[in-house]
């Protein structure tokens, strides 16, 4: 079976910063990872010896010459450690675990942090490419997908300040079709300026782009000695790492009210702007720009990144609201890389233990909440989320 993943870069950029961070700040933190299926009605099972075996395949791959030099030159806020680091890195498929049972597809992923952490992304893609494989043919779908593109290409066109970029790589249906997507959006749209995957970036010459997800404050909770304080710490350690080189915030990880109580004058100060990922983004704009302006800072100076399942008609809603008001950019995934008349899968894979303790993500959202039950009550409590 033709091999999935076949570059260490095929990833996403805030895999690569969150790694390095845990490399310099926690290179002894363990995690545990999980897999969750959101589709109701969706089984997945049947796919799991073709997953092992793309997983087993992955224990191939090396950083290449050509990756290490762009590395190197292109991504100056890796240091030279880490990239060493990357060079003598391999995928050790010993740390995932994956099964049918009872129809559902089961993949945890077990061992140090700074190295189990590179698998999430590539393992999504593989799950997706295998399902469509097997559930669909491009050939029967490709005219759908091109007229689908060229209808996205000609809307974003009537917006030439419009900022996108391309965050589809875990969802995707192929990697053939993302890096076709994004070669049209990119030699047709100019406000396409980038891409969360760092292979595809190289590819095309295009900005990579990306900080910190969800894991990274989430595992925080056991990283420190009371739980209202994790956010905060995995801010200043974001900053003791990258001072300003990497400035854009995520805010839902305990929700954003939580996040605003702990985005005190010299973090807001600090850095360039924050990413929504859950929740009503016209209410989290307003509450943005509020809140910068209640420590007198102007809006206009700061950029709120909006990706949370967006398409380009709400993208489109959202700048109009915000536009003049403050820097507004916007990262979209699912609907440019798999948006091809199928239906498709809403899946994750996220960190719920480190270092033996479990971690959890509330978000603003209730649906994408996930972790220990129990955990889930103490870090409700501790951030004063009802």
């Amino acid at each position: 079976m033709k091999q999935i993943i076949t570059s260490i870069l095929d990833t996403d950029t805030y895999k690569l910063t969150m790694q390095q961070c845990v490399f310099h700040q926690y290179p002894n933190a363990n995690g545990k990872y999980v897999f969750k299926c959101r589709n109701k009605d969706v089984k997945l099972g049947f796919l799991a010896e073709r997953v092992k075996e793309q997983i087993n395949a992955m224990s191939t791959i090396n950083l290449s010459i050509d990756e290490e030099v762009y590395l190197s030159h292109r991504l100056n806020f890796l240091s030279e450690d880490y990239i060493t680091y990357l060079r003598n890195y391999k995928f050790n498929p010993s740390q995932v675990f994956v099964a049918d049972i009872e129809g559902e597809l089961v993949i945890e992923i077990k061992g140090l942090w700074k190295s189990t952490i590179l698998w999430e992304v590539p393992v999504l893609a593989i799950v997706n490419e295998l399902y469509f494989r097997e559930t669909s043919d491009f050939k029967t779908i490709e005219a759908t997908g091109y007229g689908i593109l060229k209808d996205k290409i000609n809307l974003i066109k009537q917006y030439p300040t419009l900022t996108i970029a391309e965050f589809g790589t875990r969802r995707r249906y192929s990697r053939e079709w993302q890096k076709f997507v994004l070669g049209e959006l990119v030699k047709n749209c100019p406000q396409v300026v980038g891409t969360s995957n760092v292979k595809l970036a190289m590819d095309l010459g295009i900005k990579a782009i990306g900080t910190q997800g969800h894991e990274y404050f989430s595992a925080h909770l056991a990283l420190v000695d009371r739980l209202e304080t994790a956010q905060k710490r995995a801010m200043h350690v974001w900053l003791q790492e990258y001072g300003n080189s990497l400035g854009t915030v995520l805010t839902d990880t305990f929700t954003v009210d939580a996040f605003l109580k702990d985005f005190d004058i010299v973090l807001a100060r600090t850095f360039q702007g924050v990413r929504h990922d859950s929740g009503d983004p016209i209410v989290f704009g307003e509450k943005i720009i509020k809140h910068y302006k209640g420590w007198g800072i102007e809006p206009k100076t700061k950029t709120i990144v909006f990706s949370d399942g967006l398409d380009i008609p709400e993208a489109i809603r959202i700048f109009k609201q915000f536009v003049g008001r403050i820097g507004i950019s916007f990262g979209i995934g699912t609907n440019l890389t798999n948006n091809l008349g199928v239906t498709p899968l809403n899946i994750v894979i996220k960190l719920v233990e480190c270092n033996g303790q479990p971690v959890v993500k509330l978000s603003d959202n209730p649906s994408k909440a996930i972790g220990d039950p129990d955990m889930i009550e103490k870090v409700k409590k501790a951030y004063g989320v009802e």
